[in-house]
């Protein structure tokens, strides 16, 4: 006994120690968490109690904290607690002026960064590698989209037929992961080229990459703010992660190498994005050992948004028999008139199947906020909102797609609804001056999907090309039902910020006799 109460004696200052640690980080998270300033501005949750009980709150039910702020302050800026302590949620009214800040003021990266848990998961420390990112998907990916979508259109016939199978009769299929797949090579066509794009090494860490990011970064959120030091060591996803990076350096690198040979001997070289970064790396002071860490993001930033994104329009259509009717029609007269071969401007003409997925974005949305910008200096709105540094703002992206008087009936799917605005046949609530603002690619304060101001998805024109390509290719190849039992659209799953459809659903799927 007397050895026992040495023991605990012996180890006093260190308990007594990591207290005084962690007192005094949930001290200073309490004091970070009340910015001077922001106290005139209203606190939605404020009755659940303390820091941390908000913060359990918001990870349970992070949506009704939302609704309840658009309803109680949809013309002024609120605030809530999230899992990273305080957010400030600025009105529609103040986004216009809020966009046009410089980055001095509203930061984007340092916003990434925080939301991303960038110091244990290293997703957004490099500034150079995300500048050169969006440099090529700007300059070089959307630039030549007319030029590639042969390609495009190709693959994914090819990736289709070989992921969702023959399926002569009615299959059960989770086409969330074969989509997944699909995703992965047709993208990596673009990305790598036709060759590496169906290796395995790249398909797995394409898919599983940003799963164990994502799910790491989960984990991490669920620890408050001042003890994520030491959950880090209870995330297994972070070095799961590390090892993607190690295992796509492995994979690349003699790629890499093998390319640089060619380039001094005058070969013709591949036409793919990572022979546009390579012809590049120079112009940004970047070495070829970058190149893996710069392919694993940008498939990051695409796979699984892409796929997402899909999965929830097929979701909405397949209780919709009718409506895949119609959307035949369009696709197999638009695919007509184009011989097969869909270039940027048949896929414009394929008006309907634009306006059902800008429909399914605004009925269920991925993510409650957008607009999300780190106070960088302190700055005085022009209706006196003061935001002072270091505080978090966003926008209340989901109730915005929600509001009545923005959007009629907006619990009703309307699928013709962006298609008729776009025409000018019905009443216009936003009043737009271009009616292809309704566009699906088109960012306005009213429709936040691909973010919104001069941070908007830079990679939006591909990723609308390829869905529409892989919608496309599914409706007119395959008849679509629920299985039995099943009459309602598959609910989301809620996390947090985001809604998400379910992944582990089936539909059922037969090969049409008779196609394009």
């Amino acid at each position: 006994m007397d050895q026992v109460m040495q023991l605990v004696a012996d180890r006093v200052p260190v308990f007594a120690s990591v207290a005084l640690i962690l007192g005094t980080a949930f001290l200073f998270s309490i004091l970070r968490s009340s910015k001077g300033g922001v106290d005139k501005i209203p606190l939605v949750g404020n009755e659940l109690g303390n820091v941390e009980q908000r913060r359990k709150a918001y990870l349970s039910n992070a949506k009704d904290l939302y609704q309840q702020g658009y309803q109680r302050f949809k013309n002024s800026t609120f605030r809530l607690t999230d899992t990273d302590g305080e957010k400030i949620v600025l009105p529609r009214s103040l986004l216009d002026e809020a966009r046009r800040l410089p980055e001095d003021y509203l930061n984007i990266s340092k916003a990434f960064e925080k939301s991303n848990e960038q110091k244990y998961t290293g997703l957004g420390g490099n500034q150079i590698h995300t500048d050169f990112l969006i440099h090529l998907i700007r300059s070089d990916l959307t630039h030549n989209l007319n030029r590639i979508n042969g390609r495009l259109t190709e693959e994914t016939a090819r990736a289709v037929a070989e992921e969702l199978g023959p399926c002569e009769d009615w299959t059960a299929e989770n086409v969330y992961s074969k989509l997944l797949r699909i995703v992965a090579i047709v993208s990596g066509n673009i990305f790598l080229g036709p060759e590496l794009c169906r290796r395995e090494e790249w398909v797995n860490s394409a898919i599983t990459y940003t799963v164990d990011m994502f799910t790491a970064i989960g984990k991490l959120k669920q620890w408050s703010p001042w003890t994520r030091f030491i959950g880090q060591y209870y995330v297994p996803e972070l070095k799961s992660v590390s090892e993607h990076r190690r295992k796509c350096h492995e994979f690349l690198a003699p790629v890499i190498a093998e390319r640089r040979q060619q380039m001094k001997q005058g070969v013709a070289m591949p036409d793919d994005m990572l022979q546009w970064m390579m012809n590049k790396t120079g112009d940004f002071k970047l070495g070829d050992d970058d190149l893996s860490i710069i392919v694993l993001n940008l498939s990051l930033a695409a796979i699984h948004t892409t796929t997402i994104t899909t999965i929830s329009v097929l979701y909405d259509l397949v209780i919709r028999p009718d409506l895949v009717q119609e959307l035949r029609k369009e696709i197999s007269a638009v695919m007509e008139q184009s011989g097969g071969v869909l270039s940027t401007h048949s896929l414009y003409d394929m008006k309907l199947l634009d306006s059902v997925m800008k429909e399914s974005q605004r009925t269920n949305p991925g993510s409650l906020v957008r607009f999300v910008r780190y106070v960088d200096n302190a700055v005085t709105l022009s209706d006196g909102t003061h935001l002072p540094a270091g505080a978090m703002v966003e926008a209340n992206h989901a109730n915005i797609l929600n509001d009545p008087q923005l959007y009629s009936y907006p619990e009703s799917f309307d699928a013709h609804r962006f298609m008729n605005l776009r025409k000018g046949t019905v009443e216009d609530p936003m009043a737009y001056k271009n009616k292809e603002q309704y566009q699906f690619v088109t960012v306005t304060k009213d429709f936040m999907a691909f973010g919104y101001g001069r941070h908007a998805c830079p990679g939006r024109f591909f990723a609308a090309n390829e869905i529409k390509l892989m919608l496309s290719r599914i409706l007119l190849d395959y008849d679509i039902k629920m299985p039995e039992g099943f009459t309602e659209r598959y609910p989301n799953l809620s996390m947090g910020l985001d809604a998400l459809p379910d992944p582990t659903k089936d539909l059922m799927l037969k090969r049409v006799k008779a196609h394009v």
